[in-house]
């Protein structure tokens, strides 16, 4: 048998499926709510197009061929196949699967970006999610060069050729030794706060935190007292609990526990530190483009 080099209707392949199961044109079409002329022309169109017969037709009923019974058996294991990444590929137009790959610079500890990766999880639980952390600086590069996806970081940055978009805010607190003497405060200014040595990491947060207090402390006309540490924010939270200084943290670092640590809002609760989703312009990727509607989804609910 010669097949010809055109695409055949998966609904014709169906139709003759139904025959073959029921033995008859009339049982398939009644079972199924057909019309028998229709499903006997749908077949003859398949017959036509492959050039043989598929079944032979008798006053008793209706049977495969050989070859029919042949073609049929084993078409619907390809039809099956075919189906199977039909569908996936619709999964992948509407974003339920695929590859996600997501910079940030926030804790999951608590807060909102914990409670959008958890919303999104739930919702698109195909999609491989994968996260990276790195600072501001690093993230915005590499989502220009295409590595990742999307970045949450702080503020609301302009970078050519990127799309930014406002999502949360969170309240700013420093965190300070349990035994320090400011530390049964309900609140705390930057004025109390400017002989503190404040302590960043060399790198993920570290521009960050650098840049707010350069801001903040050096507006009261002192130049602030910085220690760089190349350790990670547990690690440096640790330190302060150890009496080495003082260091910012958003809301989101206060939902893991840390020994001699306080954590203390600035101005009264006042100081907020702003979030931005950031992405490449032209990104239509499906996954991107359910995880920022979800993520419009839990900021709207709060």
């Amino acid at each position: 048998m010669t097949v010809p080099d055109i695409s055949l209707d998966l609904r014709f392949l169906k139709y003759a499926l139904l025959v073959a199961e029921h033995g008859s044109f009339r049982r398939a079409a009644d079972r199924h709510n057909l019309s028998q002329s229709t499903l006997s022309r749908r077949v003859q169109l398949l017959e036509r197009r492959l050039g043989v017969e598929l079944f032979e037709r008798t006053r008793t009923g209706t049977k495969p061929t050989a070859v029919g019974e042949r073609f049929m058996r084993q078409a619907a294991v390809g039809a099956e196949h075919l189906r199977d990444a039909i569908n996936e590929m619709r999964q992948v137009q509407r974003g339920e699967w695929g590859e996600l790959k997501i910079g940030l610079v926030a804790s999951l500890a608590q807060g909102m970006l914990g409670d959008i990766l958890e919303a999104y999880r739930c919702r698109f639980p195909k999609v491989d999610v994968k996260l990276e952390e790195a600072s501001s600086q690093a993230n915005a590069a590499s989502v220009l060069n295409g590595r990742i996806d999307v970045a949450f970081i702080p503020g609301e940055p302009r970078l050519s050729g990127c799309e930014v978009r406002p999502m949360w805010k969170e309240e700013l607190f420093v965190a300070v030794p349990t035994h320090h003497r400011l530390s049964k405060r309900e609140t705390l200014s930057w004025e109390e706060l400017r002989d503190e040595i404040f302590l960043v990491t060399h790198d993920v947060h570290g521009p960050e935190a650098e840049g707010i207090i350069a801001r903040k402390v050096s507006g009261l006309g002192f130049q602030p007292r910085i220690s760089v540490q190349r350790l990670g924010r547990e690690n440096l939270i640790n330190m302060v609990g150890r009496g080495y200084g003082v260091t910012l943290a958003a809301s989101s670092t206060l939902g893991a526990a840390y020994s001699g640590v306080t954590f203390l809002p600035i101005g009264g609760g006042d100081e907020r530190i702003s979030w931005s989703a950031v992405w490449t312009i032209g990104n239509q990727s499906p996954v991107l483009k359910q995880l920022l509607n979800v993520g419009a989804t839990v900021v709207n609910r709060r």
